[in-house]
C-alpha cells in the first residue's frame, strides 16, 4: 500500500495540520493509536495522510506526537484506529510496588477527582505482574489512593461507562499509562447500530478497503459490491469513505467529555470545520444478501449515517449475484469461516460457489475475499494477486486480492451451465 493511498480521493488532508505558525492544543504529547495486528502500516499512513506524522508503528499499535488537538483529529477521522491514548506517564514496573509507586507519582488532579467514575484497561506484564486483573486494581489503588489523601474522598469505579478511561501498557519492567480519549472503541461509530451475526467491525472493514485501495476506485465512479453484505460493514464504511463522511462525527459520547484537561472549544472547533469540510458525489454501491434481517440492519446502519439513498440494498441469494454496473468495479465480501457461524463443510461449499458467481459474471472486476484459512482460499478456486495477512478479533485470516478475467475460461462458458 503506497504512503498516499489512504488519503482522501481529492487529495485534501482533512483536518489536516495549519501551514506555519502555532498548532492547536497547547503542548507537544504523545499519542498511540492501537489496531489489530498486522494492520500498523495502513493506520500509519492514514494518520500521516491527516497530517499526524510523522509515525512511528509498533506492535498493534502507531505512535506520533502533537498538540492536543492531533489527538482530536486522530478520533474524529481515523477510520482504522481502535484507540486513541494520550500519554500520562511511564516508570519502572518490575512487580505491583513498583507500578503502584509510578502510577501514584503521577499528578491525577489535573485529569480527574472524586466525583468522577473511573476504568482501567492493563495489557501486558511481566513475571511480576501476570495477571491484568490484578495490575488494574493496583493502578486503580494508586489513583484512588491520591486522590483520597488531597481530598478526602476517591471516585468510584465503572467499568462500562466511566468518565475516565487509564490505560496501563506493561512491557518488560517498564509501564506506560494513557488517558483513553475514544472511551468506547472507535469501531462503534454511533450508538443504537448493532451488527447482525458475526458482525465485521467497522475499523477493520475500513482498513481493508484501503489496502483494496478503494478511495482511487471511488474517486473514478467505480461501484463497490458486496454480494453477502451481511449487517453492511463494508458498505457503510466504503460510502462513508468515498464521499469523505468522518467516521467520528456520528457518535455523542467521547473519553475526554469530563476529563479536567479537554479543551471543550478546541474540540468544537474542529467538529465545525469536520462538519463543513465539502462531501464527494457517491459512488455506485450495492449490496446483497438472502437474510432479510441483515438488511434491515445494514439499512439501519446506514440511516444512521445519512447515507440510506446512497446504497441499494437488495435480497439476492449468491448464486443469482449479478453485476450491477457494466462497468466493472470491485467486489468485496466476508464469507463465513466456519468457525463462528455454521459448520467448516458449509463455509467451504459457500466458498466454492462465490468462485464459480466471480469467474462466471463478473468479467473483469476485481474481487477482495477476507478468508479464515487456507483451506478455504484454496476453495475459491481463482489465484490471488495478493494474500495479506489480517486478525478478525482472534482469527488469522487472509484478505485475497483476486483479478478475475475479463474471459471466461473454457470450462465456464455460458453452456456449462448454471451456477448453482
Amino acid at each position: 500500500m503506497s504512503r498516499r493511498s489512504a488519503r482522501p480521493p481529492s487529495g485534501r488532508r482533512p483536518g489536516g495540520r495549519r501551514p506555519g505558525g502555532r498548532q492547536p492544543g497547547g503542548r507537544t504529547r504523545r499519542f498511540v493509536a492501537t489496531c489489530p495486528q498486522g494492520l500498523e502500516p495502513v493506520l500509519a499512513t492514514e494518520l500521516e495522510g491527516l497530517g499526524l506524522g510523522p509515525c512511528t508503528p509498533r506492535r498493534g499499535a502507531v505512535a506520533f506526537r502533537g498538540p492536543l488537538s492531533a489527538g482530536y483529529r486522530a478520533c474524529l477521522w481515523s477510520r482504522v484506529a481502535s484507540r486513541v491514548l494520550v500519554q500520562l506517564g511511564e516508570g519502572p514496573a518490575q512487580d505491583s510496588d513498583a507500578l503502584y509507586r509510578t502510577v501514584r507519582g503521577i499528578p491525577w488532579r489535573p485529569h480527574l477527582g472524586p466525583d468522577h467514575t473511573l476504568a482501567v484497561d492493563f495489557v501486558g506484564g511481566n513475571a511480576a505482574l501476570r495477571h491484568t486483573g490484578f495490575g488494574a486494581r493496583r493502578t486503580k489503588d494508586a489513583i484512588c489512593d491520591q486522590l483520597r489523601a488531597a481530598t478526602g474522598r476517591r471516585p468510584s469505579i465503572d467499568l462500562e461507562h466511566p468518565d475516565i478511561r487509564v490505560h496501563v501498557h506493561v512491557a518488560g519492567e517498564h509501564c506506560t499509562v494513557s488517558l483513553d480519549l475514544a472511551g468506547d472503541p472507535l469501531h462503534r461509530r454511533s450508538a443504537g447500530v448493532e451488527g447482525g451475526r458475526a458482525p465485521l467491525k467497522e475499523t477493520l472493514a475500513a482498513a481493508l478497503l484501503l489496502l483494496a485501495d478503494w478511495p482511487a476506485a471511488a474517486a473514478a465512479g467505480r461501484a463497490l459490491v458486496d454480494p453477502m453484505c451481511g449487517s453492511g460493514s463494508f458498505l457503510r464504511e466504503g460510502l462513508a469513505m468515498a464521499v469523505g463522511l468522518p467516521p467520528g462525527l456520528p457518535r455523542r459520547r467521547w473519553g475526554f467529555d469530563r476529563w479536567r484537561a479537554h479543551d471543550r472549544a478546541l474540540w468544537e472547533g474542529l467538529v465545525a470545520e469536520a462538519r463543513a469540510t465539502p462531501r464527494r458525489p457517491p459512488p455506485p454501491v450495492f449490496g446483497y444478501d438472502r437474510d432479510p434481517g441483515a438488511l434491515e440492519t445494514a439499512c439501519a446502519g446506514l440511516a444512521g449515517l445519512g447515507l440510506g439513498e446512497a446504497v441499494r440494498l437488495l435480497r439476492v441469494p449468491l448464486a443469482l449475484a449479478e453485476p450491477p454496473t457494466e462497468q466493472p468495479g470491485f467486489v468485496i465480501t466476508n464469507p463465513p469461516y466456519g468457525a463462528r457461524l455454521g459448520s467448516v463443510a458449509d463455509a467451504e461449499a459457500v466458498m466454492a460457489l462465490l468462485g464459480d458467481v466471480l469467474r462466471r459474471r463478473f468479467l473483469g472486476w476485481r474481487a477482495f475475499v477476507l478468508t479464515g484459512s487456507p483451506r478455504l482460499a484454496r476453495r475459491l478456486g481463482l489465484r490471488p494477486a495478493r494474500r495479506i495477512p489480517v486478525w478478525n478479533g482472534r482469527i488469522e485470516c487472509r484478505f485475497l486480492d483476486v483479478p478475475i478475467s475479463s474471459r471466461p475460461v473454457e470450462r465456464d462458458r455460458p453452456d456449462a451451465g448454471p451456477v448453482g
